[in-house]
């Protein structure tokens, strides 16, 4: 008798909580597998589900060293290994693409209980989990033209006042108590098969970056705080106006606009500025 499509998809459940059961342990009732899966001469139905569920680890562990491999090259593929499997007993993937597999890892490097174990392998992985999550942010984010400099020409003198600017949705901002830009730098120049024998060595330093893509490519920046600061402001909807009253407050009145274009000039060079609003 063919099962019922409910027995069916009970079935297909069971079997899917068992292959991605996070510990052996957890799949050590062998008359339940047995039940599921057969086995034979060659293997039994525990050793068939062992298949299956090491498959699984290994394509999120891949994943997951794709997506991290600075990370993965700071920590040691040993301790990259304990790693994705602490973090997966806590976060296991909640949809179905992969691409969204990391998105809780770097705060698992800052909040787990055990986390100091990878610290102190790598002080800084956390801020280096996360700029590599930006990263991927950025590569997977919506597509949007840049915005011309010549497009700036046609605005009215009186209407810079209200101006509002749209930002690339690609743009990803961070700030870290670690130079974790020059460690993602050194791992781009030297390829995804590059052998750290420990994580390069940081000094502690307060930083903010930006992550974007353009033409296709996805680029990262250390930037100052006062452009963080500038580009956070410029995301929630500040204007021209607010932007220079924000920035005066940093450099004084008399640069203030003067910094403002500087800031815009740079953005639009770099592809971050994608429109404006004059508000009208």
């Amino acid at each position: 008798m063919e099962p019922t499509a409910s027995a069916l998809g009970a079935l297909q459940h069971k079997l899917w909580q068992l292959i991605t059961a996070p510990s052996d342990a957890e799949r050590a009732d062998e008359r339940e597998i047995a039940a599921l899966l057969r086995g034979d001469a060659s293997a039994t139905p525990g050793e068939r589900l062992g298949v299956y569920a090491n498959a699984y680890f290994a394509r999120l562990h891949d994943c997951l060293a794709d997506d991290f491999g600075a990370t993965a090259s700071a920590l040691g593929p040993d301790a990259f290994h304990d790693l994705v499997k602490t973090y997966l007993l806590i976060h296991p993937p909640e949809r179905p693409s992969l691409r969204h597999a990391g998105a809780h890892l770097a705060e698992h490097l800052d909040t787990a209980p055990f986390a100091e174990i990878f610290a102190r392998r790598c002080p800084y992985a956390a801020d280096l989990a996360r700029l590599e999550w930006a990263i991927a942010l950025a590569f997977a984010a919506p597509d949007a033209p840049a915005f011309a400099r010549d497009a700036l020409a046609a605005v009215a003198p009186d209407a810079w006042a209200g101006l509002r600017f749209a930002l690339t949705p690609s743009l990803q901002l961070l700030r870290c108590a670690w130079p974790v830009s020059i460690a993602r730098e050194r791992f781009e120049r030297e390829g995804e098969d590059a052998n750290w024998p420990e994580a390069p060595a940081l000094a502690p330093e307060p930083i903010a970056i930006r992550v974007w893509r353009c033409a296709e490519r996805v680029r990262f920046a250390r930037i100052s705080a006062l452009e963080c600061s500038a580009l956070e402001a410029v995301r929630t909807g500040e204007t021209f106006s607010g932007l220079c009253e924000r920035l005066a407050a940093e450099v004084g009145d008399a640069d203030a606009a003067a910094q403002a274009a500087a800031l815009l000039s740079t953005w639009i060079a770099d592809g971050l500025l994608v429109g404006v609003d004059a508000g009208r």
